[in-house]
This record gives structure tokens, C-alpha cells and sequence, in this order.
């Protein structure tokens, strides 16, 4: 809802129009040419094929580490969310990490894995940016300001958008309290694991 697969998109069909010498919509515009383009966006099954949404997913996001260079662009939005949250972060992290120290191409990959950005905020060549917002005071409603701004977004508004689409009140609060109940576990249990260490 906040416009970043659009971002997404437009930063591909930039590339293409600066490369074949067409205008390109912006003030300034530098880029060092790319040899393919790689896209890992949206969700499809392909059920006669006997494909699932998660199956297509993979496949997409093994064409992009098996044929891109350090030339490529590639952009892969929301990685993993076809399955458990634990197995999706885990796979967004490890082809992030790939694309990072292996292929070396550059890359834009939007995530609600939070965790992801701890994980990476460190790493030379990374740089967070989120689609802007404006919040009640409440956090209760959000107006997406279509604008990308450099930093980490300190929370998703899936809540919000579910509360945009009509969904009743009462499911809402329950969606929140619950949502607040999962952050303060896996809090508790990210405190754990790094107390291990």
C-alpha cells in the first residue's frame, strides 16, 4: 500500500529507458548499464502445472542467483512470505546474503522481516530505506505518503490496511493485541539467543 513494489518497477524501467537512450523521468539520472534484469514480484500459482504460489517463488528466486552478475539489477519483493515465517525469513536471508557476497549485483529487496535489518544495517553496500508515512497520534490510521526516504520503517501496517479494506473493528483489535503479543514474544526470544552468543 505504500507504493514500493511500484518504486520497484520504476527503478527497472528506468534502467531500460536510460539504456536504449530514451528521457528519463527524474532531475539527475546516473547508471552504469546492466545486463539482464531480474524480477522476483507478485504472487501466481501455476496450479496445472502443479505449481504452488511458494514453488513459483523459489523458482523465480533461483533464476535470479543462478544467471545474474555483478551487472545485474534484481529485484525481489517480499521473499519468502509464501510460507512460515520462520522458513521465509530464513530463505530472504540466506539468497540476501548470497546476492551480497556472491553475485555482488546491485539490488533492491523490500522485506517486512524486521530482523532482516538488523542483520544487514551493518553490511557494507546496504543502505534501508522505506516508503514515508504520516501517523495519527494513536498509530491507529496511516496515510502513506509515497515517498522513498532513507531508514528503517520501525513497523508494518498490515493492521491498517486490513482496517482500509472494511474488515470489522472487532477482528482489528483482536489483530493487535495479538500482533503486540507475537512482538513482545519474539523480543523476548531474540534477548535469549543473543544472551547464547
Amino acid at each position: 500500500m505504500g507504493g514500493k513494489s511500484t518504486l520497484l518497477r520504476q527503478n527497472c524501467i528506468a534502467a531500460i529507458m536510460a539504456q536504449i537512450g530514451c528521457y528519463v523521468p527524474c532531475e539527475s539520472f546516473r547508471l552504469t548499464p546492466v545486463d539482464r534484469i531480474f524480477t522476483r514480484l507478485g504472487a501466481s500459482d501455476r496450479i496445472l502445472e502443479g505449481k504452488s504460489t511458494f514453488f513459483v517463488e523459489m523458482e523465480e528466486t533461483k533464476n535470479v542467483i543462478q544467471f545474474a552478475t555483478h551487472r545485474s539489477l534484481a529485484i525481489l519483493d517480499e521473499l519468502g512470505r509464501g510460507t512460515s515465517t520462520f522458513d521465509g525469513y530464513s530463505i530472504a536471508h540466506a539468497v540476501l546474503n548470497y546476492l551480497i557476497n556472491e553475485v555482488k549485483c546491485r539490488a533492491l529487496f523490500s522485506t517486512h522481516y524486521h530482523m532482516l535489518l538488523d542483520d544487514f544495517k551493518n553490511k557494507a553496500g546496504v543502505k534501508s530505506f522505506h516508503m514515508s508515512y504520516k501517523a495519527s497520534d494513536s498509530n491507529d490510521k496511516i496515510m502513506f505518503l509515497y515517498k522513498f526516504v532513507e531508514g528503517e520503517c520501525p513497523m508494518s501496517f498490515g493492521i491498517n490496511v486490513a482496517r482500509m479494506a472494511g474488515i470489522p473493528r472487532s477482528i482489528l483489535d483482536r489483530a493487535k493485541t495479538k500482533s503486540q503479543e507475537f512482538s513482545v514474544n519474539l523480543e523476548h526470544l531474540t534477548n535469549q539467543i543473543k544472551m547464547k552468543k
